[in-house]
């Protein structure tokens, strides 16, 4: 067989199990002291309601 084409056949697995081992590594913890008291998807006063309608202080 070809030595380029068995470099180049190693190269693309090499590749597949590089981008494999990426996507199945993830970066999640489970430390408690990590975690805040409101969620980072909660909407902030300013984002909800008709603009102009700021008469519901809270």
């Amino acid at each position: 067989m070809n030595p380029r084409l068995l470099k180049l056949g190693r190269r693309l697995l090499a590749a597949f199990a590089l981008g494999g081992a990426l996507l199945v590594s993830g970066c999640g913890t489970t430390e408690p002291d990590n975690q805040s008291s409101r969620p980072w998807n909660s909407p902030k006063g300013w984002e909800s309601g008709v603009p102009g309608m700021l008469y519901d202080r809270r």
